[in-house]
């Protein structure tokens, strides 16, 4: 197949306008001898993810707005002749989607070469993340509590919702019931509200034996989680009557568990 003569630019993603700094999402490419017009958008804004952070943008309004520029493309673009009329399309969008400058290529098979542009200029792998683990409490109790009257494996009966195992749980008053939990940035609203509504409701009924009891939640974070979750997690349990030890500050629960923990 004898090449023809192509353009395309680079869609791409910028965050904040004022600083210049672009992450590639999509690329356009038309053959206008062929009358074809190949774009290849992101599925995903991991991109954009790993070059300015997940919380620099809100993640659906990209999304939509790729679809929305990808739509205009598909009505104006057949009409294209030339590179100099993808330069004029690109001036008029003049938002956080922009396209780069327009490059002339030759073109044996333009769905083949648009697949090619992609994977060279915009793919980027997802990061594989470990399965964040709860904090280890075995590690820290066993050793450093001996003789401290602990609750260990305590069944909580939380009405409508059925039988719960907590790992430990002391006495100072009331039953504390303590509860390690892992907090991925991506689930941690989730599990913060489902913990919260657990919690409450074991605020609200005391065990067999009439003693008030309270959830207590061991939280390791994310490395990479801001400060504004942790304290998110932190307000919803305690507005619901519960507790966030977070896991950096485990030292400090210990001595205390160890001052009032009693039979």
């Amino acid at each position: 197949m004898t090449p023809t003569r192509g353009f395309f630019s680079v869609i791409q993603f910028c965050p904040d306008l004022d600083r210049g700094e672009y992450a590639n999402v999509g690329v356009v490419l038309a053959v206008p001898r062929n009358g074809a017009l190949e774009i290849r958008m992101s599925e995903d804004n991991e991109g954009p993810k790993q070059r300015f952070g997940a919380e620099s943008f809100d993640d659906t309004r990209l999304t939509v707005a790729k679809k929305g520029l990808e739509g205009r493309i598909r009505e104006e673009g057949p009409s294209w002749s030339s590179a100099e009329d993808l330069l004029r399309f690109g001036r008029k969008e003049g938002n956080n989607l922009t396209l780069s400058s327009p490059k002339v290529i030759l073109v044996e098979s333009a769905s083949a070469e648009a697949d090619e542009l992609y994977t060279r200029l915009v793919h980027v792998e997802p990061v594989r993340r470990k399965r964040l683990a709860a904090p280890n409490l075995a590690a820290v109790f066993d050793s450093r509590l001996i003789g401290v009257p602990l609750i260990k494996d305590y069944e909580v009966q939380i009405p409508e919702l059925g039988t719960w195992k907590v790992p430990y749980a002391y006495r100072n008053g009331a039953l504390n019931l303590i509860r390690p939990e892992a907090f991925s940035e991506s689930s941690a609203d989730v599990k913060g509200n489902d913990l919260a509504v657990k919690g409450h409701i074991i605020q609200r009924h005391s065990d067999a034996m009439g003693t008030p009891q309270k959830l207590i939640v061991v939280g390791g974070f994310d490395p990479s989680a801001p400060e504004s979750l942790k304290r998110r997690i932190e307000f919803i349990l305690q507005e619901c009557d519960a507790r966030l030890v977070r896991e950096e500050k485990l030292d400090e629960f210990v001595e205390e568990i160890r001052r009032e923990a009693h039979f």
